[in-house]
């Protein structure tokens, strides 16, 4: 095999067919991090052979992949986006990187992220600014910025991050990536800096749904996987009044395929976005808590009435340029920074799982992205539907091909 494959699961066909060993494709992926790692900046600490490769047997063998710098990891502690970490003797691999290990997986390193996982985008002082691989002007969002950078930029197959108010699925949309959010309570968070532990999850950012599969396997063995799943009642929410034109157009065009049924998302359900994007007097925390449960129960009911999916958008408005959505730069606007999580905070809320996928394109040929999100612990069904759409869009590899860039707009 002279060069890798541009997927994960073509990858591991490959290993397994015998085209090339574990070994060496762990070698090649090596190096094409060291080739990749200064042209995106997204990488905090690089990793060495002894302390990133893991075993040689297992379903991920030879499959390199590098993560969000807020996991504990062999011997050392998180940077979590305000250094580059710390050796500690005593450190131990978060829970989810170790499972991941197990399963054959190397880490080729840690990646830059928002400072303590708390931000939209990838705006951190401490670090040289995230490039957008498919425009170096576009936004990289957050707070898993350096995640779905070393994923869209073909540095790494895929990257586990963490999701308090949308920060896998943001940076996702922005990359043109596959982003899953995992139910509130999946995945153990053993190991991982918390930000706000009743919000907090695990996700996994992957060039496609079937590469997303792979990975959840491992961190999630208990997890229900249907043999023939069925394409589920699709209920599509677009609201016309604050949907961009050129995000509009795709996302109907979507709905129309999938036969989906429009539905209003209620007024109290609507609110709840808010719950995971501010921070709350304690007793008005205590109140959103005492009431998850009872909110989550009626959205099941209403809203995802017979197991049903609900369809809306990722981003409502186009990717904007990262100067727009940085505070303090002269061409700082508000709005773009407060719609990159406008569709984000109540899921998170509620501890749903959710998916996000490309499905389309802007005017700059940048990604519109889909958000389809379930009932609890419904991701295989979510991925399933992500990777039928994604087959009969006609690319069941990546819809945007990693690491290629446009050229840059002036600043």
């Amino acid at each position: 095999m002279k060069q890798l494959p541009a997927t994960l699961t073509e990858l591991q066909q490959a290993i397994a067919s015998g085209q090339v060993s574990a070994q060496q494709a762990w070698q090649m992926q090596l190096a094409r991090r060291d080739a990749l790692d200064a042209r995106w900046h997204c990488m905090s600490r690089p990793f060495g052979i002894a302390q990133a490769q893991a075993s040689a047997s297992g379903p991920l063998a030879g499959i390199a992949l590098a993560h969000k710098d807020n996991f504990d990891t062999w011997g050392r502690r998180p940077g979590c986006g305000v250094d580059t970490g710390h050796a500690d003797a005593d450190a131990a691999p978060a829970w989810a990187i170790e499972q991941l290990g197990r399963a054959g997986a190397g880490h080729l390193g840690a990646l830059v992220m928002a400072p303590y996982a708390c931000g939209a985008t990838s705006a951190n002082p401490r670090f040289e600014r995230c490039i957008n691989p498919l425009h170096p002007e576009a936004v990289v969002g957050g707070s898993s910025s350096g995640s779905a950078v070393a994923v869209a930029g073909g540095l790494a197959y895929g990257s586990l991050g963490t999701d308090t108010a949308g920060s896998v699925r943001i940076p996702a949309a922005t990359c043109g990536l596959v982003g899953l959010k995992t139910t509130h309570g999946l995945i153990p968070t053993g190991g991982l800096f918390p930000l706000a532990p009743s919000l907090d999850g695990i996700g996994i950012l992957a060039r496609t749904a079937a590469d997303a599969r792979q990975l959840l396997r491992p961190l999630a063995p208990a997890l229900s996987e249907p043999a023939r799943p069925q394409r589920p009642r699709v209920l599509a929410w677009l609201p016309s009044d604050w949907l961009h034109p050129q995000v509009a157009k795709p996302l109907n065009a979507l709905a129309q395929r999938l036969q989906a049924e429009p539905v209003s998302l209620q007024e109290e359900h609507t609110r709840l976005s808010h719950l995971a994007d501010i921070v709350l007097p304690p007793a008005c925390y205590d109140a959103a808590l005492a009431t998850r449960s009872a909110q989550l129960r009626r959205f099941c009911l209403t809203t995802l009435a017979t197991d049903g999916v609900l369809m809306l958008p990722a981003l409502p408005q186009p990717v904007p340029d990262w100067q727009s959505v940085h505070v303090g730069h002269s061409r700082f606007v508000p709005r773009e920074l407060l719609a990159l999580h406008r569709c984000m905070g109540f899921i998170n809320y509620l501890g749903l799982p959710s998916v996000v996928l490309p499905i389309g394109s802007d005017e700059r040929g940048l990604p519109v992205s889909v958000q389809l999100v379930a009932r609890p612990f419904q991701e295989h069904m979510l991925l399933a539907l992500a990777e039928q759409m994604q087959l009969e869009a006609g690319h069941a590899g990546c819809a945007f091909a990693p690491g290629q860039l446009l050229p840059a707009t002036e600043n």
